[in-house]
Order: structure tokens, then C-alpha cells, then sequence
């Protein structure tokens, strides 16, 4: 693929360019950002996960799951700190039988001396059959993806959270968390959501935005601080997809006006990692952490929503929801971190070709 990185990268933007570069032989290849699966691909995504779920139950299906990717191998490469998302990868790559090396202090690798990405990476790929990828840095994994599709051992390469940007892997699982949740109340169309927190600056609530543009008529409500609201390109891209969004500055207000008629609510911790002062992407050990009142989703807010109302949170939170909510008969959190290792196992189905293959054999067994 003979692409500057800026040509590669500014393909993601097109709809009609961004396939060619992150598919191969019609199957997403490279997974950067949530804006590359289409609603069909989304459903395919969540069915293989369910699959995979429902055969992982079974000795049978266990170890035809873990024949799948034998062999492969995988490495991890978390330049940012992370237990949850590092060890998610690691069991979803454990479930269909490939080997998994997780780097997790990127002092100990070559970037410490100065080297390129793009020899990093091709370095990788003699040894390894995929990288997942987590850096402070917003283009890492595209500029990761770009360095291997110039070569000829290109291998998939899987963004697990890219600086302030996107984290397309917390928005697929936390799509397949609503998508079971609202099954019953005809799926994610239409529905309302709330999003809280440090808009600006994370990248899971973001990613999950960006995902609901693929539904028909959803309503968005972003609640966070003014110093942290929601840029004017993210704004105009779900405006742009004739989707309904509004911005608010406090929490209680809404729920007071608007409370009956949210379906969901996504909260997120202040993202104090980010502040000036900080080493990218790590908190400072004397900042005090947690947000402000207005962000905070006090226990007695219960009386606005309704009991159906599916509660969710990427994690790790601080003081931003309440041990108290998980009474609260909507509340998913831990269905959702249990959720990440499923989609993770069907997003490296995907990349390498046998997602079709688990679909086929769940609906053979009726598992499906």
C-alpha cells in the first residue's frame, strides 16, 4: 500500500476511503476507530461474541474454541497503565487458543532508546501473528497499522485505547452490554443515552458516541464540565448523521427535566491523568482524585429515572457513581467487564477469519 502515514490517516475520515485501508480480503483487519464498523458488522461482532460465550460453557466447545487460533501468537503492548483492558486481551486471545506477551512498562522495550514506531512494530511482526496496542499517544496504532501494511508481513494490529482519542474495543463492549440490555425494548434505535464526564478527554465515551451514530434516531446527552466538553468535531459528527444532541453542564438538572426518558446512562471518571503537569496518561501521586458535585451521580437521583434505566461505567470510577447504585436493578457495570474478554475474543475471531465459522457452529448447536 504505497500511502503517506497523513494519506492513511486522513482515509479513516472517509467513509469511502477507510475500508480499503483497514480491511483485507473483506474483513476488518485493522481495528482503529469505532467510525469503521458498520451497524451489520456491529451485529456480526456481538452475535460471534455470544457465540463464543455460549460455546465457551461446554468442554466440547471449549476446545474447539481454543483449536481455532493454536498457534498464534499475540503481543500486548501497553506503553499507558492498564490491568482491566491488558488482562481482557489476554483471556479473550486465551479463549480461542492463541499465546499471549504482555509488555506493560515500555522502559524495558527499544522506544526507550529512541527507536521509530514503525521499526518497533516491524520488529514485532517477525515474531508475533498480532499486536494490540494501548499508547498516550492519539496516532500510535494508526501510525502502527500504516508501517506494517508497507510491508509483506503485515499483521493485524488492534488499538487498545489511543491517547485522548478513541478506545474502539470499550466502545464494542459497551455496545454489546446496551445492545442485551435494551433486547427487549426493540435494541439501541431510538434510544436515549447520557453520557458523563470528562467528554473532551475520554476516549470511551467518545468511542461509544461515535458507535451510536450507526443506530436510527438515538438521542445523545452529554453532561460535563465546560472545561471538558465535547470538541466541535465530535459535535458536528453526530449532528451530521441526523442525530439529536445536547450539552449540559450538570447533572441533577437533567435528570429533574429528562430523567423518565433516558434508557441509559454512561458514566465516566475526570480523566485528571491528562492535566497539565502529568506524564502522558498517568496521574500525578499527589493530584487528590475524583470530580466535582455536579458530575457526581448521587444514590438519591434514583427517583428521576426509570428502574429499567441500564446503568453503565467503563471503569476504574472514583467518587463519580456510588456503591449505592448498584442496587439499582439497571446497573450492568460488572456484566460489562465480564462483556470486554467476549467482544475482544470475537474481534481477534474476526481479524483472523473465523467468525463466520463460530457463528455457524452456535446456530448449528442452537446456541444462538
Amino acid at each position: 500500500m504505497d500511502l503517506t502515514f497523513e494519506e492513511f490517516r486522513d482515509s479513516l475520515a472517509s467513509r469511502s476511503r477507510r475500508a480499503k485501508v483497514l480491511k483485507r480480503d473483506g474483513r476488518h483487519f485493522f481495528v482503529l476507530i469505532s467510525q469503521q464498523f458498520s451497524k451489520e458488522e456491529l451485529d456480526n461482532l456481538c452475535d460471534t461474541a455470544t457465540a463464543i460465550r455460549r460455546l465457551d460453557r461446554h468442554v466440547d466447545g471449549r476446545e474447539y474454541l481454543r483449536a481455532l487460533l493454536r498457534g498464534a501468537r499475540i503481543m500486548n503492548l501497553f506503553a499507558q497503565p492498564s490491568t482491566r483492558t491488558a488482562e481482557s486481551f489476554v483471556a479473550a486471545a486465551d479463549k480461542l487458543g492463541a499465546h499471549s506477551r504482555l509488555v506493560s512498562d515500555i522502559r524495558t522495550s527499544s522506544f526507550s532508546k529512541g527507536e521509530s514506531v514503525e521499526d518497533s512494530v516491524r520488529t514485532l511482526s517477525s515474531f508475533f501473528d498480532g499486536i494490540v496496542a494501548r499508547h498516550p499517544d492519539d496516532d500510535f496504532g494508526i501510525r502502527a497499522a500504516w508501517a506494517l501494511s508497507k510491508t509483506q508481513r503485515t499483521i493485524p494490529v488492534i488499538s487498545a485505547g489511543s491517547g485522548k482519542s478513541q478506545h474502539v474495543t470499550q466502545s464494542l463492549l459497551d455496545f454489546y452490554t446496551l445492545r442485551y440490555s435494551l433486547a427487549a425494548k426493540g435494541g439501541v434505535d431510538g434510544k436515549t443515552v447520557m453520557i458523563v464526564g470528562d467528554i473532551a478527554r475520554n476516549r470511551a465515551g467518545r468511542s461509544l458516541a461515535y458507535l451510536l451514530t450507526k443506530f436510527d434516531s438515538p438521542t445523545i446527552h452529554f453532561v460535563s464540565p465546560r472545561a471538558h466538553a465535547p470538541d466541535d468535531q465530535l459535535l458536528e459528527y453526530i449532528r451530521g448523521h441526523d442525530i439529536e444532541v445536547h450539552v449540559h453542564h450538570a447533572i441533577k438538572p437533567l435528570l429533574e427535566s429528562h430523567g423518565e426518558s433516558i434508557d441509559a446512562m454512561y458514566m465516566t471518571r475526570l480523566q485528571q491523568e491528562w492535566d497539565k503537569g502529568n506524564v502522558a496518561g498517568q496521574p500525578s501521586t499527589e493530584q487528590k482524585l475524583g470530580t466535582a458535585d455536579d458530575f457526581i451521580l448521587h444514590h438519591d437521583y434514583r427517583k428521576f429515572i426509570r428502574p429499567d434505566c441500564v446503568l453503565m461505567h467503563p471503569l476504574p470510577r472514583v467518587n463519580e457513581l456510588p456503591d449505592e447504585w448498584e442496587e439499582h436493578p439497571g446497573f450492568v457495570v460488572w456484566r460489562q467487564v465480564r462483556n470486554g474478554m467476549w467482544i475482544r475474543a470475537a474481534v481477534f475471531a474476526t481479524v483472523f477469519g473465523a467468525d463466520e465459522e463460530i457463528r455457524d457452529r452456535g446456530k448449528r448447536l442452537g446456541l444462538m
